[in-house]
């Protein structure tokens, strides 16, 4: 797994790239966690590149996504690939947590 943050345009870009599985939920969770604190961040997630998402990922972020939303920001993904697609359209994040874009 490899992730880039980038500041675009006054969005936050996360680029998510190869396997979040399990084990670099964990470091995905710790390289984001700035951004959950963060007041009024306005994200875009790319998942373009994850080749596959865990169960334990997702819940990073749904989590990624309250936080966010909390502190009055808002998360968008901008790109999916079609196998984190098919998660999130069988788990119904892609309709109730997060906006596709």
């Amino acid at each position: 797994m490899k992730t880039s943050i980038q500041e675009i345009d006054g969005k936050t870009r996360v680029t998510v790239q190869g396997e979040l599985d399990t084990i670099s939920s964990a470091a995905f969770q710790k390289e984001i966690t700035p951004l959950m604190e963060k007041e009024g961040v306005n994200v875009e997630l790319n998942l373009g590149a994850l080749e596959y998402i865990s169960s334990k990922a997702l819940r990073v972020i749904v989590s990624f996504q309250q936080a966010v939303v909390a502190n009055h920001g808002s998360i968008c993904i901008t790109e999916v690939s079609d196998p984190v697609r098919e998660v999130l359209d069988m788990t119904g994040l892609s309709k109730s947590f997060l906006k596709l874009s």
